[in-house]
């Protein structure tokens, strides 16, 4: 396209009332970045469209905007952008256009637009934004910040803002999996996170939805691992962290943490009943070490807490119900994912990193027969 050509698109776009010249910028957009040929200056166009005449960020004269967009063009925005992705029959266009409005160096500016249309696909439902939404987060790292952000919304809007609305939510998981799963991802971040500033625990009915969805799925958690993403040609599919390290973070620290026990034992449950619909494959991709070593930390710094500040001796630590049911759980865990060939990455450091932890009799067993094993096969 000659430099005239994109001078007369954007004027013919500005005599459109927005946002109404969104839906025209949408046709356009997705010739520029769908089209077999590719060039760096159609996607700056691209990009120019984009901020000007769908989200609304810039002028004229690409300058940024001092005042964003009012509540009633928003939402007028949301149904174009909902009623044309829906419209869109090819899946490859779809997530590309999604992947180009919502990339890596956008993904912060225009959160808030995107978790408000998930959250819109979430409650009509819409499957194929869904769909494109976990491709998203996938792409970006289901773990990373802004997913965790889109997860913490769609957590206030559906647990805070309006409970009731809970039950709907159980049939996510038939209604796209692959998000359901990647959404878990994000979510088991957020929570439980000793990292954090504030110690955050789920509320209850998240707990309980989950829970379900688990217990009615057993193999949910690895959806998202499934099923590849369908990209334009030459982009490379992300592989999906799955949510069991996360979820199992949660079980193994509640009662250490004085969380409600029955929930999190039917929770803990399901997902050791989860590891058993894992399909054996070499490598193993379901669970990173490393990431199933995260409750050690706060599990020695509550028995340090035990040992400082309530000046307990050591048997008396070592007795402790709470901390023998944490360890418990963990030993589980280990041994169940390790027996279906689960977990990837530097198993032998997880398991040199479960000795630090105080004596629990099934944690034992677990780290002996391991280290048998080890020599067995040596």
């Amino acid at each position: 396209m000659s430099a005239a050509s994109e001078v007369n698109l954007k004027q013919t776009l500005r005599k459109i009332e927005y946002p109404l010249c969104a839906k025209e910028a949408l046709n356009k957009i997705v010739e520029l970045v769908c089209s077999r040929i590719t060039s760096i200056k159609h996607m700056d166009l691209a990009l120019d469209l984009m901020a000007e005449f769908i989200f609304y960020e810039v002028d004229r004269r690409g300058n940024k905007r001092t005042q964003g967009l009012t509540p009633l063009l928003e939402l007028q925005l949301l149904e174009i952008l909902f009623e044309y992705f829906n419209s869109i029959p090819s899946e490859s266009a779809r997530n590309t256009v999604f992947l180009s409005l919502f990339s890596g160096t956008t993904a912060s500016i225009r959160l808030g637009i995107l978790s408000k249309l998930v959250s819109v696909a979430v409650g009509i439902p819409s499957p194929t934004i869904l769909m494109m939404a976990s491709v998203w987060m996938q792409q970006l790292g289901n773990t990373s910040v802004n997913c965790c952000k889109l997860a913490e919304t769609l957590v206030q809007d559906y647990f805070y803002f309006s409970p009731d609305s809970t039950e709907r939510l159980k049939n996510l998981p038939s209604i796209s999996p692959q998000f359901t799963a990647n959404l878990m991802t994000a979510m088991s971040e957020n929570y439980f996170a000793v990292s954090k500033r504030e110690l955050l625990f789920p509320p209850k009915n998240l707990l309980e939805i989950i829970t379900f969805w688990i217990s009615n799925n057993c193999s949910l958690c690895i959806a998202a691992q499934q099923r590849q993403a369908v990209l334009p040609p030459g982009a490379i599919a992300m592989e999906a962290t799955t949510p069991i390290a996360g979820l199992l973070k949660w079980c193994i620290l509640a009662p250490i943490y004085k969380q409600d026990v029955n929930l999190y034992s039917q929770l803990h449950l399901a997902l050791l009943n989860g590891f058993l619909e894992i399909p054996r494959v070499a490598p193993p991709k379901a669970v990173y070490a490393q990431h199933l070593a995260h409750p050690i930390n706060p599990i020695l710094a509550y028995v340090n807490d035990l040992k400082n500040k309530q000046e307990l001796k050591l048997d008396q630590i070592l007795n402790e119900d709470c901390l023998q049911l944490s360890l418990d759980r963990f030993a589980q865990a280990i041994q169940v994912a390790y027996s279906v060939n689960a977990i990837y990455g530097h198993v032998d450091d997880l398991f040199s990193q479960l000795k630090l932890l105080p004596f629990n009799k099934l944690l034992s067993i677990v780290i002996s027969t391991y280290k048998q094993n080890k020599i067995i096969i040596l």
